[in-house]
């Protein structure tokens, strides 16, 4: 926990020329991956063992996801795998997933 400095202990401070640091709120990080035309952005970075429905894709897309910079504007063929990792897909966001790669497959 920071100290809560007085103003007496402030003026002090700055005339010793000792900085007096502030707290900032810092944003949570997110992680970008590439796997073929599919973007894949999650709070936590992917883990070493891959969940089953991102192997499915890599074998689809022959290639196995790889970590990227953020792109500048956020792709449509987007996918937000956190709430993902924990649990299996159920097989109404299977089908979900699997006919936006396909309509982005007719698009090209």
């Amino acid at each position: 926990m920071l100290p809560e400095w007085t103003s007496q202990q402030r003026t002090a401070l700055q005339l010793m020329g000792i900085p007096v640091w502030q707290t900032k709120s810092a944003t949570a990080p997110v992680f970008y991956y590439r796997l073929g035309p599919l973007y894949l952005q999650g709070a936590v970075e992917l883990p070493v063992s891959l969940p089953g429905w991102i192997n499915d894709l890599s074998l689809y897309f022959e290639q196995r996801p790889v970590a990227v910079k953020a792109p500048v504007q956020t792709p449509g063929l987007c996918f937000n795998y956190t709430d993902w990792l924990a649990k299996p897909l159920s097989t109404e966001q299977k089908k979900t997933l699997w006919l936006q790669l396909q309509n982005e497959d007719r698009e090209h």
